[in-house]
């Protein structure tokens, strides 16, 4: 794996990014924080972590022993039903690749198709017992993982704009893999815990994806999926371990302007750090995504795997963000002729059928300052052999 623990003194957007206000009632809450031990009413033991402010404190507790639970249960049913084991995870869409390029629209207009099934939330919060195909868009869980979900909004208004968050709606591996507690890109979002990063980056990603599978296996036990649909910004870095796990993957690296890119990745990962916390960006945790350097250096890596076959060219299909949201469906077309997969008449029209009920203009515009001269011309010289290699245009 590429080392993507150093930093740099480089220009940097993160110092150009401003945080937004916060609710009044938010704002209250840490207020009266001030006057508590806060440490002591809410536990946490990393030193890191101790930044967090009361809201945050809670939140991260809360979610922490929601993966403990997950993890339990899963353990659990797999002692009592060990038959879950046969089943089989076959050809998986696996959606890598720089987050703010189009990666959640793949996922979502992909996930429409009534053959291929995607990573909800809920499911992943509360995996247990299994989702059952009768109850599954109606499971009670759903209801219990929107509320916990819809915090991210109702603390950071200025959320819904960046990204959208809800208890059933797709989402990425890692808050699957953070049961694990093998998700940096999720639990990063918990605390900034620069041990845990130098930790997880040092781990075997095997037996992460070992894990990953097993999940799988478990919840299409009683709802099966033909084809999952999978995506997390991380998994770019490891497509050799997911190809020992799932030989037969298909990979799709969507390609945005990576400048324009990282400079989103910062406001959203700001602004995700100020809903925990009062000093965003402390330390190294999440720079392995917005650092320019390491992101090409990342890039480097994939590239070269696979120009030596490491990833077959079969096995990956790379599309440009402008044509992505130019034609998204003529994208999808294009990509299912690449792996050899058919595309049904049905499956068409559930995609394209999502495509008129979820238009962007729905959300709110994400806005966010791309950066002064200097960090932006430092980022297109760290990222430009990678914009070349791609033919990548500039945004």
């Amino acid at each position: 794996m590429t080392d993507i623990g150093t930093a740099t003194a480089q220009p940097d957007h993160r110092m150009q990014w401003q945080p937004p206000p916060r609710p009044d009632w938010v704002r209250a809450v840490n207020e009266e924080g001030a006057c508590m031990d806060i440490q002591g009413i809410v536990p946490l033991d990393e030193r890191s972590l101790l930044e967090l402010n009361l809201v945050g404190r809670l939140r991260t507790r809360s979610d922490v022993l929601v993966l403990l639970e997950a993890k339990l249960r899963i353990e659990d049913a797999y002692k009592r039903h060990p038959e879950i084991n046969d089943e089989q995870i076959i050809e998986p869409i696996i959606i890598v690749g720089q987050g703010r390029s189009g990666t959640s629209l793949l996922q979502n207009v992909l996930a429409a198709h009534p053959d291929n099934g995607t990573l909800m939330h809920w499911e992943m919060m509360f995996p247990c017992p299994p989702p059952e195909t009768a109850t599954y868009h109606t499971d009670p869980r759903i209801e219990k993982a929107n509320k916990l979900v819809d915090q991210w909004n109702r603390v950071t208004p200025t959320m819904p704009s960046m990204h959208e968050l809800a208890g059933d709606m797709p989402f990425e591996d890692s808050a699957m893999m953070a049961i694990n507690f093998m998700a940096p890109t999720w639990l990063d979002c918990f605390g900034q815990v620069p041990s845990y990063d130098a930790y997880i980056f040092a781990q075997d990603t095997g037996p992460a994806f070992q894990w990953h599978q097993r999940v799988l296996k478990l919840l299409q036990w009683h709802n099966p999926r033909k084809r999952w649909i999978l995506k997390d910004p991380m998994h770019l870095d490891r497509m050799p371990d997911l190809l020992r796990v799932y030989p037969d993957a298909k990979f799709v690296w969507p390609h945005r302007d990576p400048t324009r890119a990282l400079a989103s990745l910062v406001s959203i990962i700001g602004t995700i750090q100020w809903s925990r916390s009062d000093h965003p960006f402390n330390g190294v945790s999440l720079e392995y995504m917005t650092d320019p350097n390491i992101s090409a250096a990342r890039f480097a890596a994939v590239i070269d795997q696979i120009e030596t076959g490491v990833i077959p060219s079969n096995q990956i299909y790379n599309v440009l963000y402008k044509d992505l949201v130019g034609d998204v469906l003529g994208t999808v077309e294009d990509m299912y002729r690449h792996f050899g997969i058919e595309l049904t008449e049905d499956g068409r029209n559930a995609m394209g059928q999502y495509m008129i009920d979820n238009p962007r203009d729905n959300r709110p515009v994400h806005r966010f300052n791309f950066g002064s001269a200097g960090v932006v011309a430092h980022a297109r010289q760290a990222l430009q052999a990678y914009q070349d290699y791609f033919g990548i245009p500039i945004e």
